[in-house]
Order: structure tokens, then sequence, then C-alpha cells
């Protein structure tokens, strides 16, 4: 494998280190990957409380975690990021996953990854545009998510790969 995990040493990004000061996350999980044609490293900040309301007073600082942790790996050729969201599902609401994952298209920027090209374009593949989702999940799903209750953000994954 030649993508190796980079080991924090105990110095997180800066993004990292506030919402784990705030009690939102702990430390995060490096595990190395391989698959058929690439390989990489799977970056997992494992979310704690984070409510709507949590998640719309953070989202800022989640998407500048993904860009400060896909930075940290700019040499690699693909970066991508998701957020796995638990629904809390009514019982019309039941056909749904219990846990749904939004994700960001792979970029080779990290910056591009995260914030979009710049300028408004239709496609929504961008990190910025899956958290607005989230945001509109009430909206997207009525009538099938609690209303007081309607999610919580439990993971943030980085990934990073590279061709074999």
């Amino acid at each position: 494998m030649t993508l190796r995990k980079k080991p924090h040493a105990g110095r997180y990004p800066s993004a990292a280190t506030h919402l784990m000061n705030e009690g939102f996350t702990s430390p995060p999980r490096q595990y190395e990957k391989t698959f058929r044609r690439t390989e990489g490293v799977e970056i997992v900040y494992k979310l704690k409380n984070m409510t709507p309301v949590a998640f719309k007073e953070n989202y800022d600082y989640l998407l500048l975690l993904a860009y400060q942790e896909a930075m940290r790996y700019d040499e690699a050729r693909w970066k991508f990021a998701e957020f796995d969201v638990r629904l809390g599902r009514l019982r019309k609401g039941r056909d749904l996953p219990e846990i749904t994952t939004w994700t960001a298209a792979m970029n080779p920027d990290a910056e591009t990854m995260v914030y979009g090209v710049g300028y408004d374009v239709p496609q929504r593949h961008f990190l910025v545009n899956k958290a607005e989702d989230i945001l509109d999940i009430v909206n997207r799903y009525p009538g099938r998510v609690n209303k007081q209750a309607p999610y919580k953000v439990v993971a943030l994954r980085i990934n990073i790969r590279e061709e074999i």
C-alpha cells in the first residue's frame, strides 16, 4: 500500500479541536483501505449530540474539518467526504433506512470537494450541498420523520483514494 495514514500525534486540525472542546466529537480513527482498483485512508469522526440545532450551529466547523483533513493528504488523487445521519423515523417512514449517508462526489481538489466551484452550478455534488440537504430533511420526508427529532448526524467520514 503506497498511501499510508498520517498519524495526528495529538495535534488535530483547528476545527476538530473546537468540536472536541464543545463535546461534539472525540479524536478520529483512521483506517487504511484497499479496494479492487483503489487504496486509501478513511478518517472517521464519530459525532455526539449532533441534533438539527447543533448541526446547524456547527456545520461550518464540520465543513472546515473535512477540508482540513483532506488537505493533510493533498498529494492524493481523490478525496470525498460523507455524513452518516440517523433518521428519527415515524411509522409512515419505516421504509426509510435507519441510517442514511450523504456523500460528496470524489474530487482531486479538497476545497472544491467541500465548498464547490465558487459559482452556482445545477449539480449538488459538494459537501456543502449535502449539509444543506441534511438541514432540509423535514421537508424532504414530510410526515415520515419526527418533527421534534428528525435526525442526528452520527459521523463524518473523510476518504482519501489513490489508484493502485
